[in-house]
């Protein structure tokens, strides 16, 4: 057991010294290798030579980015990638809120901060004030007897 542990005392000290200076596996990364297994999987099912392609390429630009030296460019990248993945998550966060709701409320946006704005479904004319920035927004609600005119 003493000499496993120190085996791998020896290859992380290995593996520390090789990622000297370099940007490791970071979240794009991480998620990449994910997307890889993820469409090898499916393409067991689907047999795409692109989809083949693109799950060989996703492990290659993995690798190639932990082991980048240009730290700066790749955290920019990652920083990028996850301000487009917290606003992939909002869309489904609210968009699963907006189904489930769908008979109560209504959703406008924003014209001024694109915020989200919630009002109940009470027919007529409403003003709303946005949480974000404080403006006042006038929604109108159509009810049954709008709809029937």
């Amino acid at each position: 057991m003493h000499d496993l542990l120190g085996k791998l005392t020896y290859y992380k000290q290995k593996y520390d010294k090789l990622m000297e200076g370099r940007h490791g596996f970071d979240t794009l990364s991480r998620d990449a290798l994910a997307a890889w297994f993820i469409l090898g999987f499916l393409n067991g099912f689907i047999r795409s030579r692109i989809l083949m392609l693109v799950s060989l390429l996703l492990p290659l630009s993995s690798l190639l980015r932990a082991f980048s030296a240009n730290t700066v460019k790749r955290t920019a990248e990652c920083r990028k990638y996850l301000r487009l993945r917290s606003g992939a998550a909002e869309f489904v966060k609210i968009s699963r809120k907006r189904f489930s709701e769908r008979k109560t409320h209504k959703y406008y946006r924003c014209k001024n901060c694109s915020a989200y704005l919630r009002v109940r479904k009470k027919p007529g004319s409403h003003i709303v004030v946005c949480p974000k920035c404080g403006k006042e927004i006038r929604v109108k609600i159509r009810g049954r007897a709008d709809r029937q005119a």
